[in-house]
């Protein structure tokens, strides 16, 4: 009886999917689930228009351009926040022998856009009034990330950066960030928005 039942079953699915009306069926519930899954996608990137990362650098570290990197990456961090289409990025550099020394440096700007497919944000950035240490590290470090050939990166520049959110937990608590193109990768926690000033 259950045999006869799946060969019916079978062939009024048959006859379903041959005729117009099972045609436009089966059309209309394959661009539902293009819907469904567009929609899911779209909600991770922009359900938080609002991150708060606060990263440090213990990942890859690329070596770009000639000169070479004189920056101990574990006294080096990075906090990124985007908050809807601003975005600001800030580097610190911790001096290991002189608090004093501490070297900051801020970009803002705006999200371009968001590539969903790939989760990366693609950011427009310029550089606030730095004050640079006379020696500084962090400036070649600037340099070498953004892929300047200029020996100064003076207030006032403009850069391109992507982030890409390559990690993301399910806790939503900590993620991993490749900054393109540079190809550093940052372990990053996430901040709320109370916890994040």
């Amino acid at each position: 009886m259950a045999r006869i039942m799946n060969r019916l079953m079978h062939i009024k699915t048959r006859r379903l999917l041959q005729s117009k009306r099972g045609k436009l069926f089966f059309v209309l519930s394959f661009l539902f689930i293009i819907f469904i899954a567009t929609s899911v996608l779209n909600r991770i990137a922009n359900t938080h228009n609002i991150w708060y990362f606060n990263c440090h650098a213990d990942g890859y570290f690329s070596q770009q351009g000639e000169s070479s990197l004189t920056v101990d990456k574990s006294n080096l961090w990075l906090m990124l926040d985007i908050e809807h289409n601003q975005a600001q990025l800030t580097y610190k550099l911790d001096s290991p022998t002189d608090a004093d020394a501490t070297e900051i440096a801020q970009l803002l700007g705006k999200v371009k856009h968001v590539d969903m497919g790939s989760f990366t944000y693609h950011l427009e950035l310029t550089l606030q009034p730095t004050h640079w240490q006379q020696n500084s590290r962090l400036q070649p470090y600037l340099r070498n990330e953004y892929g300047i050939t200029s020996p100064h990166f003076m207030e006032g520049s403009s850069v391109s950066q992507q982030v890409q959110v390559i990690d993301l937990d399910r806790t939503m608590t900590r993620a991993t960030l490749k900054l393109l193109p540079s190809n550093n990768i940052w372990s990053c926690q996430l901040l709320s928005a109370n916890t994040s000033n």
